[in-house]
């Protein structure tokens, strides 16, 4: 086969001086969070190369510094707001680089049947699609040809916790077939996985963490699983990212919504759901599944304002009434929100979208796009955590630089 890119073309730069840009498939998803966060970092790193430019500019270049080959999502709606949220429009490119060679493969597929949250039917249909993934990345399938031109040097799953506790099972078909396609994975486990007999080797390495966006730039409890293999010619396993410093990690008033009433009617939790909510004096008590004494009477613990209420099962006698300083994991459903002042509210969904990394213009989009508040809520609840995936990339970067070679021609 011929090579054009030796090939000279009269008044357009030579394929060696040309930037190429990273190419990104992504496999259910969502509301996009594999591009934004790519984009963030590309930019991220390009700012020690100019320096003097803007955070526009610099953004300007994380986005042509992406190619998304493919976006792969079933739910309507999200892909509408994927639609208004991205610059989707063509630009200008030399056929003699044009390819559809993925770089980096991000899959997140569904985990309702996984989650302790969800019925946990590996029935459905859904909860095997993961297999679907690894039909498109095997590089020798028994009928046909390849469905990829080339092995993704990179690959991420994210799922629930419960896909290493619960079902050690699938992980290991997975991991395995990954190895025979030529991997090396690193991914989250436990000792509970380890005990239950859970597959490990040389080419998959446990972690013994699930990554909890807490701790990576979100003031968001969201633990969740994650695999990254990285093809075994690059040499080096994966590490996962350190977590950010406890001292440099941001607080839930920064994520709030100053400017929203306290009142709306959209806001208010239930009466069922305040009914075990309780003022004495000038301090706020919420029922929890404890025995101690508090102040209040047995089981009611204290909340301070800008405190986190998760009030989604007032009527469980383990689960009900919880708070603490950051949200806990957002579902495509939360029932939890903030005191402020003397009045209780829910997260708006913006501020829903902001737990998950996405800007106020991400927000925007989306409304200008015809979707609901409800709708825009359920997306948050069902995304990957962009700060979470920015840490993975940098880090990625950082062990493999043939990943971003090309991004800036020599």
């Amino acid at each position: 086969m011929k090579d054009f890119k030796n090939m000279k073309e009269k008044g357009v730069k030579d394929c060696d001086k040309q930037d190429q840009p990273i190419h990104l498939l992504e496999l259910f998803g969502g509301i996009g969070a594999p591009r934004r966060a790519l984009e963030n970092t590309i930019a991220k790193m390009l700012k020690s190369i100019f320096p003097d430019e803007n955070k526009k500019q610099l953004r300007e270049r994380g986005i042509f510094g992406l190619k998304s080959i493919d976006y792969v999502e079933v739910l309507p709606f999200a892909v509408r707001a994927y639609n208004q949220m991205f610059d989707l429009s063509n630009r200008p490119q030399d056929i003699r680089l044009w390819n559809l060679n993925v770089d980096i493969l991000v899959h997140g597929s569904p985990c309702q049947d996984y989650s302790r949250e969800g019925k946990n039917d590996l029935n459905t249909g859904r909860s095997i699609l993961y297999e679907r993934t690894l039909q498109i990345l095997d590089p020798h399938p028994d009928y046909g040809f390849p469905e990829l031109t080339r092995q993704p040097k990179l690959v991420i799953w994210e799922n629930v916790p419960n896909m290493a506790y619960s079902h050690p099972d699938i992980l290991e078909n997975y991991l395995r077939t990954m190895e025979s396609y030529g991997y090396i994975n690193t991914f989250c486990g436990s000792k509970k996985y380890v005990d239950k007999g859970g597959y490990v080797s040389p080419y998959s390495i446990m972690v013994d963490k699930m990554l909890d966006a807490s701790e990576y730039g979100v003031p968001q409890a969201r633990e969740r699983f994650f695999c990254v293999s990285v093809l075994k010619e690059l040499n080096t396993p994966f590490i996962m990212p350190e977590p950010i410093p406890v001292d440099k990690r941001y607080t839930l008033t920064q994520f709030l919504d100053h400017a929203v009433d306290v009142n709306t009617p959209e806001l208010q939790f239930t009466p069922t759901e305040l009914a075990i909510t309780k003022k004495v004096g000038n301090q706020w008590y919420v029922k929890q599944a404890v025995k101690g004494d508090f102040g209040a009477g047995v089981g009611y613990v204290p909340i301070n304002e800008y405190q986190r209420i998760d009030l989604a099962f007032p009527n469980s006698q383990n689960r009900r009434g919880r708070v603490g300083d950051y949200a806990s994991t957002l579902t495509t459903s939360p029932r939890q929100g903030v005191l402020i002042g003397d009045k209780f509210r829910l997260f708006t969904s913006k501020e829903k979208l902001r737990l998950m990394g996405f800007r106020d213009s991400d927000y925007e989009k989306m409304i200008k796009a015809g979707l609901t508040d409800n709708q825009i809520a359920h997306l948050a609840g069902n995304s990957i955590c962009v700060p979470v995936l920015e840490h993975i990339f940098e880090q990625a970067f950082k062990m493999y630089p043939c990943l971003t070679e090309k991004l800036i021609a020599k």
